[in-house]
């Protein structure tokens, strides 16, 4: 009795398979207007992608998972580097904010808390700006494999 329970416990530790056709969304994403979502039927994979005035379905082949692929770097770059800049222009806007709340409270900032105040304000910006500059270099990449998937 005790070898059968053992057998039954062990076969119900083997993983069984169900080969069920069910469609389940993978990724996606968006930005700028462009966006993708990759879905799974099967073994295969079925692309949304689109743009505000456009959409449209494509399945993945051979000859299209390489512009799919930079197509969906492309859009998740430019959302990273779209976070990226809102939170440096907040970062800016907060010390900017809180160096005149205290010169209004004190009438006098001491000239090391203001070169320190100035660096920081000028990182936040410098950081904004080149996310800003990245963010519209990976729209225009989107665009470019975007308009490469529509000729195909």
């Amino acid at each position: 009795m005790k070898k059968a329970m053992v057998i039954v416990f062990l076969l119900g530790l083997i993983p069984m398979q169900v080969n069920a056709e069910s469609t389940e969304v993978i990724t996606k994403g968006d930005a700028g207007g462009f966006y993708y979502k990759v879905i799974k039927e099967g073994n295969s994979f079925t692309w949304k992608i689109g743009d505000e005035d456009y959409k449209q379905t494509i399945k993945e082949n051979s000859e299209n998972d390489q512009s799919l692929d930079d197509f969906r770097v492309a859009v998740n770059e430019a959302d990273g580097h779209r976070f990226t800049m809102i939170i440096s222009a907040v970062y800016f806007a907060i010390v900017v904010l809180t160096t005149f709340i205290t010169y209004k409270k004190r009438k006098h900032i001491p000239t090391t808390a203001m070169v320190i105040l100035a660096c920081l304000a000028g990182g936040a910006l410098f950081a904004a700006i080149t996310n800003y500059i990245d963010m519209q270099a990976a729209l225009q990449d989107a665009g470019y494999y975007y308009g490469t998937l529509l000729a195909e």
